[in-house]
C-alpha cells in the first residue's frame, strides 16, 4: 500500500471507530432511561431469524465438449438483532467452498462427505436517531451500494467498513453518498492489498415510478496479490484477467491495475398490477487503469414481477458484454465464466406455495476474444431450482 493511501485508510478506520464509540456513549443514557421507565424487550424478542435453502440441477451443454450434469445446494442462516435503538447486529453462516468469496453453492460430490459451513457475515451497523441520515458499519457485510454481478457477485460480502449519508433533498429527490474501505488481503511482512470505494446516488420519484442514477469508483491497491492468491491459494475463484509471470512461469501479479468506474441507471415502473412492477437497468463499466483496450463492460437487466407473493411469477432477462480487463474476474458473477464474455440470461420463477419458489434460469455465454484457430461455441447452462425461504 502506498504511504498516502495507507495513511488515508488508517485515518478513515480510526474515525469510524471513534464515531462508533461516541455514538454508543450517546445511546447509553437512552438505554438506561428505557430501563428506568419500563423494562426493555427481552433479548430473545429482539432477535429475527431468517435464511433460505436452494437445491438445483445444473447442465453444461456445448458443442465439442462432453455434456456435464451437476446437482448443488445452498443453505444460509441469518440472525438480525437490534442491540439498542440505534445499533444493529447481523450474523450469517452459509454453505459453500471457503476458497471462493462469490458462491455459497455446494456440489453433491466427494463420496457423501459432510459439507462445509462458513461465517458469511458478521457486522454491526450504527444509525443514530439524532442523526438519521448517517449510517456507519463495520465487519463483514453485504454490498451497501447498488451494483450488478458484472462487478460483484451477489454472494460476495466485503470486509472492512463504510460511512453513508442519505437524505431527502425534496419530496421527489433523494441523495445517498457512501465511502467504503475494505481489506482485500492483509499480510504481516509485505504491503496489504485493499480496495477503497466512493459511491453517489440520486433518486427521482414520479408518482409511483422511480428513476435512480448512481456512480461508483472502486480503486484497488496492490491488486497483484489477487493473482498470486489464485495461483498459490487460498483463493479458488476463476481468474480470466491477464497475468504476469516470472522467468520460471510462476504467476507474480496482474498485467492491469484496477480502478473501476461504474455507472448505473435504474427505472422502476408501477404497471398498475401490484405484484408485477417493471424494473429496467443499464450499466456502463470502465477500468481506467487497464493495460489494454479491453477495459469496458455493458450490462442490461429487465424484470417483470418479483413480488414473491403466492401464485405470482417473475420474468427476467440479463445481457452482459464484459471485456477481459473490465472487472476483476474472481469477484464477478460465479455463474458467468469470468470476463471476456458475452452473456444472455433468461429467468422464470413461480411461487406455488407460501415461501416456496420454483426457478428456471438459462445462461448462454460465449467468449468475446479467442486465439486464432480456437473454437468458440456457445455454452448453454440450464438451472432448475427449488427455493425455500424462512
Amino acid at each position: 500500500m502506498s504511504k498516502p493511501a495507507k495513511i488515508c485508510f488508517v485515518v478513515l478506520r480510526v474515525c469510524l471507530l471513534v464515531l462508533f464509540g461516541v455514538g454508543l456513549l450517546v445511546v447509553q443514557p437512552v438505554v438506561v432511561a428505557a430501563q428506568a421507565g419500563g423494562a426493555p424487550a427481552p433479548w430473545y424478542e429482539r432477535i429475527q431469524l431468517g435464511g433460505d435453502f436452494r437445491s438445483r440441477y445444473e447442465g453444461f451443454y456445448q458443442e465439442g465438449r462432453e455434456t456435464r450434469h451437476r446437482s448443488r445446494f445452498r443453505l444460509r442462516l441469518r440472525i438480525d438483532t437490534d442491540v439498542n435503538d440505534d445499533t444493529h447486529l447481523q450474523l450469517q453462516i452459509a454453505s459453500g467452498d471457503p476458497g471462493t468469496p462469490v458462491s455459497t453453492n455446494q456440489s453433491f460430490k466427494s463420496f457423501f462427505r459432510p459439507k462445509p459451513f462458513n461465517l458469511d457475515r458478521a457486522n454491526i451497523r450504527y444509525n443514530p436517531s439524532g442523526a438519521s441520515a448517517l449510517t456507519l458499519a463495520m465487519g463483514k457485510f453485504g454490498s451497501p451500494m447498488t451494483r450488478t454481478q458484472m462487478v460483484w457477485d451477489d454472494d460476495l460480502n466485503f470486509e472492512g467498513g463504510y460511512e453513508q449519508v442519505a437524505w431527502d433533498a425534496s419530496d421527489t429527490v433523494d441523495v445517498t453518498l457512501l465511502a467504503l474501505q475494505t481489506a482485500v488481503n492483509e499480510v504481516s511482512r509485505d504491503e496489504d492489498s485493499y480496495m477503497l470505494g466512493g459511491y453517489g446516488e440520486v433518486g427521482f420519484s414520479f408518482g409511483s415510478h422511480r428513476l435512480q442514477v448512481s456512480v461508483a469508483d472502486y480503486a484497488f491497491g496492490n491488486v497483484d496479490q489477487v493473482a498470486v492468491g489464485r495461483a498459490t491459494g487460498p483463493l479458488s475463484s476463476l481468474l480470466t484477467n491477464l497475468v504476469d509471470r516470472d522467468a520460471d512461469g510462476n504467476v507474480i501479479g496482474l498485467v492491469s491495475d484496477f480502478n473501476m468506474v461504474d455507472a448505473i441507471v435504474q427505472a422502476d415502473f408501477d404497471t398498475g398490477r401490484g405484484d408485477y412492477p417493471l424494473r429496467l437497468l443499464a450499466e456502463y463499466l470502465r477500468n481506467t487503469k487497464a493495460a489494454s483496450s479491453q477495459d469496458t463492460g455493458i450490462w442490461v437487466e429487465a424484470e417483470y414481477g418479483g413480488s414473491r407473493t403466492l401464485r405470482t411469477y417473475t420474468l427476467g432477462y440479463t445481457y452482459g458484454w464484459v471485456q477481459q480487463e473490465a472487472s476483476l474476474s474472481p469477484f464477478v458473477f460465479s455463474d458467468m465464466p469470468g470476463t471476456n464474455i458475452q452473456l444472455h440470461m433468461l429467468n422464470f420463477a413461480y411461487v406455488p406455495l407460501p415461501n416456496l419458489s420454483l426457478d428456471l434460469t438459462l445462461h448462454i455465454t460465449k467468449l468475446l476474444e479467442v486465439e486464432a484457430g480456437t473454437s468458440n461455441n456457445w455454452l448453454t447452462r440450464p438451472h432448475i431450482a427449488a427455493i425455500v425461504r424462512f
